[in-house]
């Protein structure tokens, strides 16, 4: 057992460390979400896995059981990045009347609302969301290459990508806010385009979006991560995903959802 714990990867560490931090939370703020089926479900599945990892012995866990580690933990990243629009109300209000401020004091106008305003045309349009749906593909895709082609930095490059994401969880929980798509009322807070990207987009954004993490931008800054990791690592990856990591800087203050 201790070999296997042993083999477990470090995120994990940052993984248990987060759930201890949020529990805390809940319980000092808000114990009956603890009976919500999203809690439950997540620390269920969280808890089967570890238990798992623990218990069986197999070659095959062993070897692949870095990569297991982490696209289990990615997968579980969409729960948590939801759930902090729940634990972003606990200990200070909401500050989308001081960003959107910031935003008119520093441009005399909205970006987030005068950008798709301005450049409205239909290709334009799709082009912005296929740039910020290239984000949900672009994480992943580093992980797997990393593990594909330089394998001997997948352990560090995943712990570094991976406990990247829980330190922006908790940044949003104490920078609470909700970004332009919820904050302005309609029609300021829509785009009326109707490309199959947007179309993806918006599907992906009715399911799983939330009111936050609009401050700042982990979008850009997990690319921004990412990048310089494989700046080192491997640079014939960073090569391409860096136009559409640049594409995504726009896209997200063009479809709304950042200051």
């Amino acid at each position: 057992m201790k070999q296997v714990l042993t083999n477990l990867s470090r995120v994990w560490i940052v993984v248990i460390s987060y759930q201890i931090i949020t529990i805390l939370l809940i319980a000092f703020f808000d114990s009956e979400y603890f009976q919500t089926t999203g809690f439950l479900i997540s620390r269920t599945i969280i808890l089967i896995y570890l238990i798992a990892r623990i218990v069986i012995k197999s070659n095959i866990l062993n070897k692949y059981g870095t990569l297991s580690d982490s696209l289990v933990v990615y997968a579980l990243l969409a729960f948590f990045y939801g759930e902090t629009a729940q634990l972003n109300t606990y200990l200070f209000p909401k500050i989308d009347h001081i960003l959107s401020l910031w935003d008119q004091l520093l441009f005399g106008f909205q970006p987030s609302v005068l950008f798709s305003e301005k450049w409205d045309s239909a290709l334009l349009s799709e082009i912005m969301f296929f740039g910020y749906f290239t984000f949900y593909l672009m994480p992943l895709t580093a992980l797997l290459s990393i593990w594909r082609y330089r394998r001997s930095y997948f352990s560090k490059f995943s712990f570094l990508v991976l406990s990247s994401y829980f330190v922006y969880y908790l940044v949003f929980i104490l920078i609470p806010a909700e970004g332009p798509q919820f904050y302005f009322s309609n029609p300021l807070s829509q785009i009326d385009s109707q490309g199959p990207f947007a179309t993806i987009v918006k599907l992906i954004q009715k399911i799983g979006e939330a009111p936050t993490a609009a401050f700042p931008s982990s979008h850009v800054g997990m690319m921004t991560i990412i990048l310089l990791l494989l700046y080192k690592i491997h640079c014939n990856l960073f090569k391409i995903l860096m136009p559409f990591s640049i594409l995504l800087l726009f896209s997200t203050i063009y479809i709304k959802a950042h200051y």
